[in-house]
């Protein structure tokens, strides 16, 4: 199949252009928010570079006060929608990576840098096949949209506040997540439990709403007891007491079975060891009870399976001392089978059995579109033509923009057995994949926007 990468020259500029993109760390930043930049300079300076491509590819382009931007093809509002993300994660401990995360670097064949795959690329892959579409000068039925907002990796109220000011697609897809087909994204609901807790015992971790807790650290007082702690933990004496180090295996929280969680560490170890007259004992014997080794919930409650959807999961991210408190964050994924209104009861009857309040931090409807809709089956088409494989439709538990869309699912832009290691060090994507993934988006677009039903 041949395709507009043939020569050469269009591989070269998308890639200078996502080398662009990629050089600006844009994470969000509050200590930069200002007029048209309410994520911080950053976002906004990645946006200014997108809108400059678009306008160079001959798009008309809109400004949405920074909270997102947009490039068309055509005119109207009946428009197809690509939903896609200029933010980024941060990039975490740099010694992890293997070179600068904001140079991009292209090794045998691999780029890397953070936002290479999520999401920069599948971005501009879907933007250089509308540019294919308007060099071809094809016919358009309907309008082409490419929305890029500034807060998906945050809070989202980017898209809250572009459809405020814009009407819904007819239809549309998020380059967010994998290949063939995304048609169910569980739905995500987060929470922290909170424990008055006065101890001399404190705990650290980083708060993060996505990844699994992979570093605790627990200080003990000096003289204590540390004898029954496993011998693989880090144990140093402190001026101010003794400090554990547990260490897990990092992993996402939608997928807590590929990780290995510290706080579990911690609780094999102190539970029974722990004074039953600790303020730290009920939260612990909590986890212990509810948590410990179970990443669907099952001895929660938690747990429900679907037979399109699968089953559930859950994940705990955090565990902090914290002006007398203790607090631990859980991020729960749900099916169809339940709702967060049922969740939420039975978090709620956990948290009071236990003596804790219960915060809700974060939640997202799920996300299910039937196999036999016209949206998926224009997309089956489109993947059929470019990998000559039929395109399956799955479920996963990562959150795309397709969830704030009456009518869209994720599509693309990871291939089956690829390990493109968003959210992680050394993010990644190879560069055949991300040219095959602009084809498959040309070939959708032109199923969508380029015939006549």
């Amino acid at each position: 199949m041949k395709t507009i990468y043939d020569t050469g020259k269009r591989t070269s500029e998308l890639l200078q252009d996502l080398k662009q993109l990629v050089e600006i760390p844009s994470v969000r930043d509050e200590r930069t928010a200002g007029a048209s930049a309410p994520f911080g300079k950053e976002i906004r300076n990645a946006m200014d570079v997108f809108l400059q491509i678009a306008q160079r590819e001959g798009f008309s382009v809109h400004d949405f006060d920074g909270y997102a931007v947009d490039a068309q093809l055509g005119e109207g509002d009946d428009y197809i929608g690509v939903l896609a993300h200029l933010d980024v994660v941060e990039a975490g401990e740099r010694s992890h990576w293997h070179g600068d995360p904001f140079q991009m670097r292209e090794i045998d064949g691999m780029l890397y840098g953070r936002g290479v795959n999520d999401d920069k690329g599948p971005l501009l892959a879907a933007l250089y096949a509308m540019a294919r579409i308007r060099q071809e000068g094809r016919t358009l039925y309907h309008p082409i949209r490419l929305i890029a907002g500034g807060a998906e990796e945050t809070t989202w109220e980017c898209m809250e506040h572009y459809f405020k000011h814009n009407p819904q697609p007819i239809c549309g897809f998020s380059p967010d997540g994998n290949f063939p087909i995304v048609n169910g994204e569980k739905g995500i609901l987060q929470v922290r439990f909170l424990l008055n807790a006065d101890s001399d015992i404190s705990l650290h971790c980083k708060e993060r709403l996505h990844i699994v807790c992979d570093d605790l650290q627990v200080i003990v007082p000096k003289g204590s007891d540390v004898s029954f702690v496993e011998r693989t933990n880090l144990i140093e004496v402190m001026q101010d007491g003794i400090k554990i180090t547990y260490r897990g295996v990092r992993a996402l929280s939608r997928n807590p079975q590929r990780g290995e969680n510290a706080i579990f560490k911690f609780v094999k170890d102190f539970h029974g060891h722990l004074d039953q007259a600790s303020s730290l004992y009920p939260m612990v014997n909590m986890i212990y009870e509810n948590f410990l080794d179970d990443f669907y919930g099952k001895k929660s409650g938690l747990y429900h399976e679907d037979a399109a959807m699968g089953c559930g999961s859950v994940c705990l991210m955090s565990l902090n001392t914290q002006d007398g408190q203790l607090e631990l964050c859980v991020d729960v994924r749900y099916v169809r089978s339940t709702d967060e209104q049922s969740l939420l009861h039975t978090l709620r009857k956990t948290a009071q059995h236990y003596g804790c309040e219960l915060e809700v931090l974060r939640h997202k409807r799920l996300l299910y579109v039937a196999e036999d809709s016209t949206l998926i089956q224009s997309l089956k088409t489109a993947y059929h033509r470019v990998m000559k494989e039929d395109a399956a439709v799955f479920t996963k538990g990562g959150a795309s923009y397709a969830r704030v869309l009456d009518h869209g699912v994720a599509f693309g832009a990871t291939f089956p057995d690829e390990d493109p290691r968003p959210h992680m060090p050394n993010e990644c994507m190879p560069v055949k994949s991300l040219l095959k993934a602009s084809d498959i988006y040309y070939e959708a677009l032109v199923e969508l926007a380029c015939t006549k039903r």
